[in-house]
């Protein structure tokens, strides 16, 4: 199973996140009390192992406040409660790359402004992209992957 989580330097280790989340998120999705309090008390027991590849642990600690979130609300009457969605963005950490908060930032603005229908926020949006200057930094994310993710915004706007 391949989850939406950045590949990074020192990450958690993958297999463990994996067999973590299909676990976690098979509860999620049950309509029984034991199996979501038994996944929660998994989540807040579990210990993630570090690699020197592996899930940036950013990511996987907001996937986990999302699940725990997810299971502390009883599942609804019509039907078991869905895994949160994580849309976090595809780039892989690199070595000499730009800084991710930066991107992150921006990417979040222009998405929003993709996903709306105010022809002035897409504007706005559209001059952000063409005028942003990212920094880069020692650890960041893969600089031709980010500008080809920009082009393909500027088109989308």
């Amino acid at each position: 199973m391949a989850l939406p989580f950045v590949v990074a330097l020192r990450g958690y280790d993958m297999r463990q996140v994996e067999s973590l989340f299909a676990e976690v998120d098979e509860a999620v999705a049950a309509d029984s009390a034991v199996l979501r309090a038994a996944a929660r008390d998994t989540l807040r027991a579990t210990t993630l192992r570090r690699r020197l590849r592996g899930y940036a642990p950013r990511d996987v600690d907001a996937a986990i406040a999302q699940r725990l979130a997810a299971l502390a609300q009883p599942g609804t009457p019509s039907g078991p409660t869905r895994p949160p969605a994580i849309t976090p963005l595809p780039f892989v950490v690199a070595l000499g790359g730009y800084d991710m908060r930066q991107v992150e930032s921006l990417f979040a603005e222009v998405d929003e402004a993709v996903a709306a229908d105010s022809a002035v926020l897409r504007a706005a949006a559209r001059d952000t992209l063409r005028t942003a200057t990212l920094r880069r930094r020692l650890r960041g994310y893969a600089c031709r992957a980010v500008d080809d993710a920009v082009a393909e915004r500027l088109r989308a706007l």
